[in-house]
């Protein structure tokens, strides 16, 4: 019997797979910019800092110095080694109380805290549905009632242009029910591809 599990650098579900990216600088992702999105959901007052405030899957902490500088328990959280050493670095020498986790969003076990606020910006869609799965589960368990979600992911018709699976048109609604309500989603204000933000409120 043939094994087609591809080698880990080739699996976007595995820690090789990212840290290999860090490693050779090839992030596209990493932008270092705070998307409008999260401004806007800052401007419209409905993030209520103090509280925790959770970025999953956030590389090198661009959006958790941002939560930290707004008053929250800032935390972050990704499996890519390198990214998060970069990203404590950068919390040190910009003097921000921020802290950065190694470990798996799709298990926030390990996690002695219950957010008011968790922010994904492109990191659900990247893991296959088995997992996306565990990751609901497990941030609702992680999540305060009332507390806000905000996540960006690719359309599923966006996989046909190469990089993460996407989301299918009905699956963060479905997925994250009955545990969140979706309070809208909108079209990405970045890019051409098909991508969209979904704002989640915590039942």
């Amino acid at each position: 019997m043939n094994d087609t599990t591809p080698p880990p650098f080739f699996d976007r579900s595995s820690p090789v797979w990212w840290n290999e990216r860090y490693r050779q600088q090839d992030v596209p992702w990493d932008t270092g910019v705070v998307p409008p999105e999260l401004l806007e959901l800052r401007d419209s007052q409905l993030l209520q800092p103090p509280g925790v405030g959770l970025d999953l899957g956030c590389g090198t902490g661009t959006n958790v110095a941002f939560l930290a500088r707004l008053g929250f328990a800032a935390i972050g959280v990704d499996f890519a080694l390198l990214a998060l050493i970069t990203a404590r670095q950068k919390a040190l020498q910009s003097g921000l109380s921020a802290y950065f986790c190694l470990g798996d969003v799709a298990d926030l076990g390990f996690l002695d805290m219950h957010a008011n606020f968790a922010l994904d910006m492109g990191c659900l869609h990247s893991l296959p549905p088995e997992n996306r799965t565990r990751y609901a589960q497990s941030l609702a368990q992680r999540m305060t009632s009332g507390g806000l979600y905000l996540l960006y992911g690719f359309d599923f018709d966006a996989a046909a242009q190469g990089g993460p699976s996407g989301f299918d048109a009905d699956e963060i609604q479905t997925r994250f029910s009955p545990d969140f309500e979706l309070r809208w989603k909108r079209p990405s204000t970045q890019g051409t591809r098909p991508v969209a933000w979904y704002l989640l409120e915590r039942r």
